[in-house]
This record gives structure tokens, sequence and C-alpha cells, in this order.
């Protein structure tokens, strides 16, 4: 019944310290929900907060690393995504993968070293010494906290200079060096005291010069070295170095056997640990709890938290076992989109081997009709001139007619090799993306996976598209604008731009070539797609008429416009406008600066006389 009550009072305790992190911790959530900003601030706040909760909770600091890596990437800054990768990398080695925390130690390193970021620079080779440190090669770990010492000593960062003296003073005391060890030690106390943001360095080096004295066995030194270590980070909030304290203190009570002193001070460490919600620490505690009573023949009491123990780390490798299962149904998860992209693939194979089957009948039809076309008309030459002449231009008509079909049949197989043939392709490069990336960064599968959800959809819709404008039904331009009307409709609406749609009553009844039908209406589309994506505008004006014999599309818009010099090379919308209306032997003309709107005006040679009537433009939007 007592262990039982024990074991519900450490789990009420837990529950209100998980949601009772320090002060910093609390400040640094705080300006997030105050600061929305997608900026690099908010990248650094992100960092700085993952690294905070890398030791409290390790999901929460893999999530907020994730979002400093996606914004920073998404603000091209290489100095703020080397800073979430070492994020990524103290996360790693807190789990002891301490060859892939050096591998983000390395990219990071070669980023600030890119930006000429000598701060960053020293970061990453500190933390490249304290990975050697925890794999225990500590003439590594010196060599290269000696190299990040030398970064700092030539920007005069004294706070960096600081922390390197601690981890110098620590290596040297792990070695038994313990004179050159206190050498270090106390130079970095001196620095610490000078330096700005002081909160976490100055109570640790504190600590370190205890460990040495303890390590000497000069208890009575040591004590009063963490004491001063416990009144600093008390003072600042630090409650895992405040744990660490207590800690160093029952490990000194017990080296002297004052093993009721060790246990009051271990108890501190636990109800501290408790307060910070730290259940890693925690379970630690209650194991040294457990023997510490056990060397006092308190059984019953070494039991009680040797259970405690138990079942804390029990629960740490349940929430293991969930994110390695987590991993496991990711992984599923592509292996079958994986699956549903070779299949795509093996469908568009085997369309374009019946279109290339199809083209070659078409072809073969086409020969044994000019073939037999010619036996004919060799045959009844002599006797019937006028029927030869006759069977002549029916010849050339049809000729005309299959030629004009196979550019048709041309300009189609071209359309769904350029798009759809790149569309498909960005899909399986970026399923392989995911793949490569599928361990260590799972937010940005989900990006990934949402890319090849919009060029999906985006090929269904081009696909759409291209059946729609060989239907002989849809040749009208009636027709042709009422689908042009929805599309701007769909793009403008639900960004809240007005847009005017105006089509002369002059081409009522006209009917496009099924080529330029579909040409006009992707230059259209093109041209609606940039207004409401970039173009920011509150008004857009859409125009089409008649003027000296020619189709004339005007799209106007009020928003900010854009250098169209600065634009060249920048992406393909514009060529692309422009090689379709090459096609067409049409001409386009693109007026736009900066802060002045943007004008595209279209014009297209007609094909047929127009209709024309009394009133000049209906407007229909």
């Amino acid at each position: 019944m007592k262990i039982r009550l024990i074991f519900i009072a450490l789990f009420y305790a837990v529950s209100i310290g998980l949601t009772a992190q320090n002060r910093m911790v609390d400040s640094l959530r705080q300006w997030l929900a105050t600061h929305p900003v997608q900026d690099s601030a908010r990248v650094v706040t992100l960092h700085r907060l993952a690294y905070r909760l890398s030791e409290i909770d390790q999901t929460t600091a893999w999530r907020y690393a994730n979002e400093a890596n996606q914004l920073a990437k998404k603000l091209n800054n290489n100095t703020n995504i080397g800073q979430s990768f070492i994020n990524y990398a103290i996360l790693e080695s807190l789990e002891g993968n301490y060859a892939k925390g050096q591998e983000y130690y390395l990219t990071a390193l070669k980023l600030f070293e890119q930006t000429g970021w000598e701060r960053g620079k020293a970061i990453c080779l500190n933390n490249i010494a304290e990975n050697y440190k925890s794999m225990n090669q500590l003439d590594k770990a010196l060599y290269y906290t000696f190299r990040a010492l030398e970064l700092n000593k030539k920007k005069n960062e004294i706070r960096g200079m600081a922390v390197n003296h601690e981890q110098i003073g620590d290596l040297y005391r792990r070695m038994g060096r313990y004179e050159e060890s206190l050498k270090y030690l106390d130079q970095g106390l001196k620095l610490a005291e000078q330096a700005d943001q002081n909160y976490q360095i100055l109570p640790q080096i504190l600590l370190g010069i205890a460990r040495n004295y303890n390590d000497r066995r000069e208890f009575a030194t040591a004590l009063w070295y963490m004491g001063k270590a416990t009144q600093q980070s008390q003072q600042h909030g630090e409650k895992l170095l405040q744990i660490q304290c207590y800690e160093e203190s029952a490990k000194t009570f017990r080296l002297q056997q004052k093993l009721d002193s060790a246990k009051v001070y271990f108890q501190k460490a636990l109800d501290t640990a408790t307060q910070f919600g730290s259940i890693v620490e925690i379970a630690h505690i209650n194991q040294e709890m457990a023997e510490l009573a056990e060397m006092k023949g308190d059984f019953q009491a070494a039991l009680g938290y040797f259970k405690a123990y138990k079942m804390l780390n029990d629960s740490i490798e349940r929430k293991k076992n969930v994110v390695r299962a987590e991993l496991v149904e990711l992984k599923y998860t592509a292996f079958e989109k994986d699956k549903e992209n070779q299949r795509l693939k093996q469908i568009k194979a085997s369309q374009e081997a019946e279109l290339k089957s199809q083209t070659y009948w078409i072809i073969s039809l086409a020969s044994v009709i000019v073939v037999l076309m010619g036996v004919l008309s060799y045959a009844f030459y002599r006797n019937r001139l006028k029927q030869i002449r006759d069977a002549q231009k029916t010849q050339a008509e049809t000729i005309r007619q299959m030629q004009l079909s196979d550019r048709i049949r041309s300009q189609i197989a071209r359309d769904l090799h350029d798009d759809l043939g790149a569309t498909l392709s960005g899909v399986a490069m970026l399923s392989q993306a995911a793949k490569r990336q599928l361990k260590d960064k799972d937010e940005q599968l989900k990006e990934l996976l949402d890319l090849i959800s919009i060029n999906s959809q985006r090929t269904v819709s081009t696909i759409r598209d291209i059946i729609w404008t060989t239907r002989p039904m849809n040749d009208s331009l009636e027709s042709i604008t009422t689908k042009m009307k929805i599309f701007a409709s769909e793009m403008l609406e639900p960004k809240h731009i007005h847009y005017d749609f105006c089509i002369s009553e002059e081409l009522k009844g006209y009917k496009l070539p099924s080529n330029q039908q579909y040409n006009f209406y992707l230059i259209f589309k093109e041209a609606i797609n940039n207004a409401a994506k970039y173009a920011q505008a509150r008004n857009v004006w859409i125009k089409i008429c008649r003027k000296n014999q020619q189709l004339h599309l005007e799209i106007k818009d009020d928003g900010i416009g854009f250098d169209k010099e600065a634009a060249k090379g920048s992406g393909n919308g514009l060529f692309n406008m422009e090689k379709r209306v090459e096609e067409l032997d049409g001409s386009m003309t693109v007026q736009s600066a900066p802060n002045q709107g943007t004008i595209i005006e279209l014009t297209l040679p007609l094909a047929t006389p127009l209709v024309f009537t009394d009133r000049a433009f209906v407007e229909v939007g």
C-alpha cells in the first residue's frame, strides 16, 4: 500500500511538472505566440526552444527543430539552416546516434563557413568535441574544443570562451589532470562573470570546479562551490542545473558515508526534476535513491524507489516504441506511394505505345490511299481526263486534311509529353526525395507528399483541358469563353479579386480551329494564373473583341507588376505563352513595371470572317 501511494504521488507530481518548464522555455513560447511573422528572428527562437527542450521533451524538440528547418529553407538563409542542423545533431546525439550527429554538425559547419559566421563555426566545433567526449574519445574532444576557443578569441566572444574553458576543464578532470583542469575552470569562471546571458555557463563552471575538488576528495571545498552553483541556477530558474547540483551534493555526502544528508539532497533533486517535468531525470534519481536506501539497509524503501524507476523507465521505452512504430508506418506509406508511382509509369508507357501504334496505322493507311489514288489516276488518265483532274483535286484536299489532322495529333502528343511527362517526372523525383529524407525529416516528407498531390492534380487538369478542346461540340467561341470565364472565377474569386469579363457580340457564332482554340485557352489560363498568384491585384479586366479582322484578347490588372528584364529566365510562364503565340502566327505584348500593374495583349489571325452585330460589347462577368 505504501509503494502504491508513492507511485500515485510520483505520477501526480510528474503530470504537474510537465506543464511547469523553466522560465526561459516559457518566455520563448510566449514570444512565438505573440510574433507570428515568418522571419529569421522566428527561426532563431525556434532553434533556441528546440535546444532548451532537447533534454526535457525530445518529441517536441524535434517538432520545433523541423519547423525551424522548414522556415529557414523558405527564407533561403544558410545561417538559419545551419542552426536548425545543430538542433538535429543535438537530438541525434542524445539518442546515441553520434555518427549521425557528427554528420549534421559538419553540414552546419560548411554552411557557416559559406556565410562567414565565426560564432556558428565555434559552436559546431565545441559540440563536435562534446560528441567525442560522450564517446570517451577525450583527446579528439580536446582538439576540437581548442579549435573552437581560437575562433572565439579572434572575435572576442567572451561567453563562447567561457564555454570552451568549462569544456577543457571537464576534459582534463576526466583525464585525471586536475591542476590543468582547475586552471581552465578558474579562467572560465572569470570570463563567465563578465559575459552577457551567463545564466547557464556560470553555474555550470561552478559545478565543474566542485566536481574537480570532489574527485580529489576535498569535500568541504567541493560543497562550497556546489552551494554557489546551486544558488546561481536557482536565481536564473535553471532547473536542470539545479538537479545536477543536488545530485552532485548527494554523491559527495555518500562518499563521506553521510547517508542521511545524501538522501536529503537526492530528495531535493527528485522534487526539482518533478517540477521540471523530466521523466528521464526522475527515473535516474529514483535509481540512485534505491541504491542509497539499500546502503542504509532500508530494503522496503529501496524496493519502492526501484519500482518507481522501473515503471518510469518502462514508460520511456514504450514512448520510444511508439515513435519507432510511427516511423515504420511512414516507411510503409512511402513504399505504397512508390508502388502507385510505378503503376502510373506503366500506364503512361502503355498509352505512349498505343499512341505510336495508332500513328503507325494512320500513316500506313494514308500511304495506301496515296498509292491507290495514284494507280487509279494513272489507269484512267487517257480516257477520263476530267475525272482524273477531279480525283486529283479530291486527293489534294484529302492530303491537306490528313496533314492538318497529323499536325493536330502531333500538337496533342507534344502537349501530353511536355506537360504530363514533365509533371509525372516531377512526381517520381519528389517521391525519391521523400524516400531519402524519410528517416530524419518527417515534416519534410509531408511537404514533399503534398507537392506530389498538387502535381498529380495539375496533370489531371491538363488532360481534361486537352480532351475538352478536341471535342467538335466545343469549337464555338461562346463555348471556350464560357470555360475561360469559369476558370477566371475559380482562380480570382477565392482571392477576393474583382474581375470584369467582356466579349464582343461581333464574335457570336464564330468557331475556332481546334489547334488555335487549345493554345488560345492555355495562353489565357497562364495569364490569369499569374495574375491570381503573383500580381496581388484587386481588379482584373478581361476583354475579347475583333480588331482589324483579327481576334484580340486583353488582360489587365492593377497589381504590383514586375520588371520584365529581371523576370527573364526566372520561369517558363511567359516563354511558353510566347511560343504558343508564335505557333499560331499571332503576336503578344506585355506591358508591366513595378507598382504599375500588368497589361497582356494577344492578337491572332481569324480563319473565317466574323458575323457583325449592331452592339459592340456585352458584359458577362
